[in-house]
Parts: structure tokens; sequence; C-alpha cells
């Protein structure tokens, strides 16, 4: 299947381009796919490990739910829900969750759902208005779509962390698969921007949705687009290789062999 035109891209100054319609598609799928998901679990299911290991299925929705709440809540410029603690995902991951744990598996899905049905509200006002204003992010202040993009990625990344140990099978649409892999490469790309050094470089993508995606970090400004796919050894499967950027499954040296030393040392810096 050929990426259709125009291409998408991402960027921190001028967010991401696609249509109000993709955008809203693209978040809704993902949004309606998770809450039919969770409610079909066991309670032997929520109990489960994940694939992060030091959270269960339930640990890892409760977080979805969280940063859904919070990303909502800054799309509609509205005071953001009580935050739990101040913590850092790299050290302290638990502290997160610490608000709700004794919430009950139907307690989180009706939190996500909605978190989800506002998300999407204020992201089309936002988009009627012609809104540029910007949005915190963890690499700073961005253009406020990058924040709902954020959101979709770190839920498109957990999605995989809950149904790959169940064995459940995870199929996505060919459009959230393009935004993940955009923004995986887009973040696999920060840990340049905090050390000031600049990076290039292109990424093909076989599988279902086949591809091409080049990331560029000059001077302070990220960008990842699609683009041609090239003649290049830096060629993988698309989840497999958004899994290996953001720091899961197996390094992205082996996912893609020929990468650059820097690439190595960049991926998985960011991990969600």
């Amino acid at each position: 299947m050929a990426v259709p035109a125009p291409n998408w891209s991402l960027s921190i100054d001028s967010g991401a381009n696609l249509t109000g319609e993709e955008l809203l598609r693209t978040l809704a799928s993902q949004h309606n796919r998770l809450i039919a998901t969770w409610e079909s679990f066991s309670v032997r299911q929520w109990q489960t490990t994940s694939r992060n290991r030091e959270w269960s299925v339930h640990d890892t929705a409760r977080h979805v739910a969280d940063v859904i709440e919070v990303i909502a809540a800054q799309v509609r410029k509205e005071p953001a829900p009580h935050q739990r603690v101040e913590f850092d995902p790299n050290t302290t991951p638990d502290l997160w969750l610490a608000g709700s744990v004794d919430e009950s598996p139907a307690r989180t899905i009706e939190r996500y759902g909605v978190a989800a049905s506002a998300l999407r509200k204020g992201v089309a006002e936002r988009i009627e208005d012609g809104d540029t204003g910007t949005s915190f992010t963890p690499y700073g202040p961005a253009h406020w779509t990058m924040s709902v993009v954020h959101g979709f990625w770190d839920a498109w990344l957990h999605e995989r962390d809950v149904n790959l140990p169940l064995e459940i099978s995870t199929t996505t649409t060919a459009e959230e698969q393009r935004l993940a892999a955009l923004y995986g490469l887009f973040m696999a790309l920060v840990p340049s921007r905090m050390m000031a050094t600049a990076f290039e470089t292109v990424i093909c993508f076989t599988g279902p949705v086949p591809g091409a995606v080049a990331a560029v970090h000059d001077n302070g400004l990220i960008t990842a687009r699609e683009c041609q796919q090239v003649d290049t050894e830096l060629t993988g499967d698309r989840c497999t290789v958004v899994d290996s950027l953001s720091g899961r499954g197996d390094e992205i040296t082996n996912v893609l062999p020929g990468a650059p030393d820097l690439l190595g040392v960049l991926a998985g810096n960011l991990a969600s």
C-alpha cells in the first residue's frame, strides 16, 4: 500500500500537518479500540504483568487514562486535573500511579472514555479556530498538536505493552501506524536536541504499511516527515522499529543493522 499524498510531517514549531479529519479519525480509532479491548478483559488479564514488567495491565491502563486526562485539559485550556506527585518516568514511574492505586478497571475505562471524548472535542474546536498556540511537552513548549500526538504515541506503545503479553492481536489502522512511526522517530531525535548535536536520518519501513520517514535535528528544531523510499540499510518492520526506538524489544542496532552509531545512542533514551 503506497503512502497517500500529501505526506505527513511533524515539527516542534508548526506541529502536525494532518488535516483535522485525519487527526480526529486517527484518535477516534485508537480511543474506541482501547475501550473495546479493555472492556473485554477478565480479572486475570487485568492482573497480568505488562511488557513493562514493573506494571500490570491495569497499572498501564491507569497510566494511559491519566495521560489523556492531562492532555485533554491542555488542549481545552482547562485547569489540569490534580496531578499525583512530581515524578521522573525513568526512575520513579510508580509515583505517577499513586493517586489511582485503588481504582477499579471499570472506573479506569470510564475516566479514559470521558477524557478521550473531551480531547477530540477540544482538538476539533482548536482546528476550527485556526489555533496555532503552544502546549508543554516533554521537550518543552511546542505547537499544541504535538502534545496531542505525544499522547497518541504513548497510548499506542502501551497498547502493545498490554496486548503482546496477553497474546492479543493489535490491529491498528494504517493511519495510526504512520503517525506512530513519524512520532517515534521524532522522539528518538529529542536527545540530539538536548545535546545540541545535529543529526539526520531516513528509515524505510516494510510490512502492511510500507513507506519512509526522514527525521532531522538542526539548531534546536526537530522535524519528521514522510518521504520517498530510498535505497538504505535502515529498513525494517514499522511496528518493530517504533518499539525499538522507544526502548522496547530488540536494540535498534539489531532491528536496523545499518543504523549509525548516534541513532543507537539516541534510541530509547526517552522511553515512555
